[in-house]
């Protein structure tokens, strides 16, 4: 996105130079300048994008068209199901096991708070996954990472929600 309204600020600039270059003044779109109008000539003041959303007050002006197209397409996204990785750290079947799969999710979400913590029952063994990693690589960095504290943690292939 930074990418695209810094290609679309680089336009402009060339616009309004080729223009200020044959004696014309031509108006420049308000998401790329802020106009100062100064003894008859435009004075232009270009921004980077984090001023730019500074500037606007991180609003974004949608039709309603547009809206309804993005609002359409969030709720097809949500059936949608990606093939990821996570990690087991947990997966008993014993008569205490789900005070222990409890206590080691609650535990792993006081040390790792960014990282989803999934309690699963499934008959007859509970079982505590982490993560949500779209490459194998990724989840097993973080296997590593955690090994020392789950000696008995292992990857997962499972499908997750996109959204």
């Amino acid at each position: 996105m930074r990418r695209l309204i810094s290609i679309l600020i680089v336009a402009v600039v060339a616009a309004v130079h080729a223009s200020a270059a044959q004696g014309q003044v031509r108006e420049v779109p308000d998401t790329a300048a802020v106009h100062v109008q100064a003894d008859s000539a435009a004075i232009v003041r270009y921004m980077s994008y984090d001023s730019l959303m500074t500037y606007l007050k991180g609003q974004v002006r949608m039709s309603d068209s547009l809206t309804k197209a993005i609002g359409a397409q969030v709720e097809k996204n949500k059936s949608r199901r990606a093939q990821g990785y996570r990690l087991r750290i947990y997966f008993d079947n014993s008569q205490d096991a789900r005070a222990v799969s409890e206590q080691i999710a609650d535990t792993f979400r006081v040390h790792y708070p960014e990282v989803p913590v999934f309690r699963i029952y499934d008959n007859p063994y509970f079982k505590v996954t982490v993560g949500e990693f779209r490459s194998k690589s990724d989840a097993m960095r973080f296997l590593e990472a955690i090994r020392p504290e789950y000696p008995a943690v292992f990857l997962v292939r499972e499908f997750f929600s996109t959204i």
